[in-house]
């Protein structure tokens, strides 16, 4: 019996190593489950940030098509009204040279219709003199 008595701590020991470790273990798996869990949450909010960082990034690159095609179209638009301005200032350049030339036929036409009015001024006074001298001719 003395051996018996010697084996039951023994055993009541062992026994509760192992209840203990038991626990540990169980404690350690619980640990180690929830650090997964954590992890893998992590990595869940991560792809979900990644999702969302890729999806701002979409936008903001279809944005920023949009912005270009906008600027193009304003650049044709651009370009088109220089286009009409330049044909414009070209159009008044024209313009202007005909107006010169215009003005320049009116200076001739003027000289020659001022020379006209003093040679029909002279023609006159000469048919005068002439009417005058025949009126006061001796004979008449």
């Amino acid at each position: 019996m003395a051996n018996h008595k010697f084996r039951g701590p023994e055993l009541d020991s062992g026994t509760v190593r192992t209840r203990e470790d038991g626990d540990a273990g169980a404690e350690q798996s619980r640990r180690i489950s929830e650090q997964e869990r954590d992890a893998a949450e992590q990595q869940r909010v991560l792809g979900e940030q990644i999702r969302q960082t890729g999806e701002s990034l979409r936008v903001s690159a279809e944005e920023l098509r949009q912005m270009q095609e906008q600027s193009r179209h304003q650049a044709e638009e651009l370009r088109a009204m220089q286009e009409q301005l330049r044909r414009y200032a070209e159009d008044a350049r024209e313009a202007a040279a005909q107006a010169r030339h215009v003005a320049e036929q009116l200076r001739v036409v003027s000289e020659i219709a001022q020379k006209a009015a003093y040679d029909q001024s002279a023609i006159m006074q000469e048919l005068r003199d002439t009417i005058l001298r025949y009126e006061h001719a001796p004979d008449h």
